[in-house]
């Protein structure tokens, strides 16, 4: 076994054991050939030299594969055998994102095998140190890697190595299990009350985002489903609204996603895409409009409508129509409900943007626009009376946990009304009954009041009875 010059490289030939091929590796210098033949070398003394862990087939070399498969492999695999018959076009772009940015370059090149609870404590407490990879639009921020983060590159790991488990190429417990992660407070999301909501509501000219609201408050949608929603899906024909039957059916969401990540999927089938929006920029954009299925099954729900909104839904039809006639063939017609002048969708970050407008110019509590539907999701659960299955359909929570623990807000006045009612149906009968048990006082005679009565006008004869009963 030696370096052989072949070209400009420098080349290995060498065998491992339980490997039946010989294996071939090329450098570019002299140096670094010497230097990983002296490794050879010393590895095979000692019986630890393993063939490159790209070169071992799972299949073929079952054996070998638990001793060679790198972090970097295992997380190939997952996404390709796994993350792609079951992530959503979202899940899938954030995993990538994190795999690519804060697990391949720390520990890709470590063996599965080397993984163990405490080296992914050590890897998450440096990672909080690690600067945060620099999104669009926030090029200028200077920001750490956050435990929430962290938080989500562990699942990724977590479930990687339970498939590392499944396909044999890890013996043992999985060692993602029992990290300890960095502790962090979860900011608890701000909702308007009723009355701030209706304050809102009220005081919003602004005729797309006051339909949004609507939607968001009456409806519990999400703001991806409001600006998918398409009028075959509204259902607010007369007799529908005399039945108070009217609906909306919920099929759909508007997203912008990775093109990659769509083509990925669409490769298994998956894109579970209805409408590709026609691009206005025509060249550098990694990015589409979209509408596509929603994020879960029991997303797809049907939604009656209030007649408040029924009405709102019918204003809005009424101006839609008005504004084709007048623009004709230059309207691109998408049968969106929400759609700017020109038939187009409107994106998130608009609606985004027109809510912090109102926010600002009324001085109204500071909200994000998915906090409406918590909000919705509070009114309900209290209209209803707590009939959380009910809240449940609206809001197409697949768990009634979920409506319940993350989406219901009390609020100030809400809980003063309810010590006020337990006032009322609890403490109120218990004072009664303290009165109505409490003894009565014997009613007096009239020698009793006499001598009432003498005792105040002399105080000296009072001090005297007093003496003579013992009572000083």
């Amino acid at each position: 076994m030696k370096v052989v010059k072949h070209g400009n490289k420098f080349r290995i030939d060498y065998r491992c054991p339980n490997y039946p091929k010989l294996i071939h590796e090329s450098y570019d210098s002299q140096e670094e050939a010497d230097l990983r033949l002296a490794q050879i070398k010393l590895e095979k003394k000692r019986g630890t030299l393993l063939p490159p862990p790209e070169l071992v087939d799972p299949d073929v070399n079952h054996d070998l594969i638990s001793e060679t498969m790198t972090v970097s492999q295992l997380m190939e695999e997952y996404v390709n055998l796994y993350g792609l018959s079951h992530w959503s076009e979202s899940t899938l772009s954030c995993n990538q994102h994190r795999i690519k940015d804060y697990i391949l370059p720390y520990i890709g090149d470590l063996p599965i095998k080397m993984l163990t609870t405490r080296r992914l404590e050590l890897f998450y407490q440096k990672l909080l140190t690690e600067p945060a990879v620099k999104t669009k639009g926030h090029e200028h921020e200077e920001k750490t890697i956050t435990p929430s983060v962290i938080e989500k590159v562990h699942s990724i790991i977590r479930g990687a190595m339970n498939q590392a488990i499944r396909w044999d190429y890890y013996k043992g417990n999985n060692p993602a299990m029992n990290v300890e992660l960095p502790k962090y407070k979860k900011a608890k999301r701000k909702a308007w009350s009723d009355q701030e909501a209706h304050e809102a509501v009220d005081l919003c000219a602004d005729p797309i985002l006051r339909l949004c609201l609507f939607l968001a408050l009456g409806c519990s949608m999400r703001v991806g489903e409001i600006l998918a929603l398409t009028w075959d899906c509204v259902h607010i024909d007369e007799e529908l609204v005399e039945r108070d039957e009217a609906f909306l059916y919920v099929e759909k969401e508007l997203r912008r996603c990775q093109k990659s990540s769509l083509e990925q999927l669409r490769s298994k089938g998956r894109d579970e895409v209805f409408l590709t929006f026609p691009e206005i920029k025509k060249t550098g954009c990694t990015t589409s409009l979209v509408l596509k299925t929603p994020k879960t099954e029991s997303s797809v729900r049907t939604i009656y409508l209030p007649f408040t909104v029924v009405e709102m839904l019918r204003d809005t039809k009424s101006r839609q129509d008005d504004i084709k006639a007048d623009l004709q063939g230059e309207y691109q017609d998408f049968n969106l409900v929400v759609a700017q002048d020109n038939g187009r969708p409107f994106e998130e970050h608009t609606i985004a943007k027109k809510i912090k407008a109102l926010i600002e110019e009324f001085h109204l509590t500071p909200v994000v626009f998915h906090s409406l539907r918590h909000s919705s999701t509070s009114m309900k659960l209290k209209i209803s009376g707590g009939d959380v299955k009910t809240v449940q359909k609206d809001t197409g929570h697949s768990q009634s946990r979920m409506v319940m623990d993350v989406y219901s807000h009390s609020f100030d006045e809400d809980r003063k009304h309810l010590a006020r009612k337990m006032d009322e149906h609890f403490f109120s009968p218990l004072q009664q009954t303290k009165k109505e048990e409490a003894p009565a006082q014997p009613p007096m005679n009239e020698s009793m009041l006499k001598l009432m009565q003498m005792l105040q006008e002399s105080p000296e004869k009072a001090a005297s009875l007093m003496l003579l009963l013992g009572l000083n």
